[in-house]
């Protein structure tokens, strides 16, 4: 599954005090606004002390990418500090976990890491701006983040857009996820499906039947858009996996299905307007809906002017091929 981030619009860690500190003096930090922050004075501390944060968005980290990073500190160290608050016991991590993590397979005992007075809702915020910006949170662990600061915390998704650098319909599509059926959410995690094939199981309330749909959309590898065709279909015929045709010849009765849906999809927005392809077997017939003559006009003209073009198209492709073998170009 490919994955979708970008940058956080030009703010970044930045946007939670982190870096060059740009804040005005009057504002005054919030329960969710981070203090200011001075960089430049990392300290080495003993990794036994430092305790993982348990706000950490991420919970997949890449064993080869643990690996090459053990290797790199071995050789070179580590050479971006961590980010870590002190508590009664010890420090607790804020940012930067596969850095610690791979320290610790490298035999460190120590890490250089710089001291904040963060609180929790601070913490999660930079944890989880930190993997945006490293593109390492799958959609799931992205979701529950987010989650998190909004339930916890008090944040509105306006607030949040702001603080992460997302925008809200990023956002809620995103916390609209939590809604599939969790083995859904596992499958999104371990990469097998999509997130373009899994946001519109959405429309599907039964998640027994979400997960009956996600399986069949895996073993047939449909696109985004078959799967988009076939939810549709499930919607208006609920046993229709159920119901599928079996055809003689051992060809795929429901491959053959969602191509004409798609087709119908690629004609309504060619005509603009209601497109239907009925029949059965070889035979079918093509529906278009018009509500008066200038319309059927359009639609005449739209069907000629596509003709046309391809008509053009071939001439020129004739006379490109003749004009290889002639004194002429084209």
């Amino acid at each position: 599954m490919a994955k979708k981030k970008g940058g956080l619009g030009g703010l970044g860690l930045k946007a939670l005090g982190l870096g060059n500190d740009t804040t005005n003096n009057n504002e005054k930090a919030s329960a969710t606004s981070a203090p200011k922050v001075d960089t430049t004075n990392p300290q080495e501390i003993d990794i036994s002390l430092i305790k993982v944060n348990p706000h950490q968005p991420r919970s997949e980290f890449d064993e080869e990418a643990l690996n090459a990073l053990q290797d790199s500190i071995k050789e070179y160290g580590v050479l971006q500090p961590v980010l870590v608050r002190k508590t009664p016991k010890g420090y607790e991590l804020i940012a930067g976990e596969r850095r610690l993590r791979a320290s610790k397979l490298a035999g460190k005992k120590t890490i250089p890491a710089i001291i904040k007075e963060y609180n929790d809702a601070q913490m999660t915020e930079i944890a989880l701006i930190e993997n945006i910006q490293r593109e390492n949170l799958n959609p799931v662990e992205e979701a529950h983040a987010y989650q998190h600061l909004l339930s916890d915390y008090g944040l509105t998704q306006d607030m949040l857009s702001k603080k992460v650098g997302r925008s809200r319909s990023h956002i809620a599509n995103f916390l609209r996820l939590l809604k599939l059926a969790p083995s859904i959410q596992t499958k999104l995690v371990d990469n097998e499906i999509s997130m373009g094939q899994a946001k519109p199981l959405l429309a599907i309330e039964d998640t027994m039947l979400q997960e009956k749909v996600a399986d069949f959309i895996i073993d047939k590898d449909l696109s985004v858009r078959k799967v988009e065709a076939l939810v549709k279909q499930i919607l208006k015929h609920p046993d229709y996996l159920e119901e599928k045709p079996v055809d003689p010849k051992g060809q795929d009765p429901d491959a053959a299905t969602l191509y004409i849906l798609e087709a119908e999809d690629k004609l309504k927005m060619f005509f603009g307007t209601q497109v239907r392809i009925k029949g059965t077997g070889k035979k079918k017939k093509l529906e278009i809906d018009f509500s008066s003559n200038e319309e059927l006009e359009r639609i005449i003209d739209l069907i000629s002017e596509k003709v046309q073009d391809q008509d053009n198209a071939a001439k020129i492709a004739k006379l490109r091929e003749f004009s290889t073998k002639g004194k002429f170009s084209v």
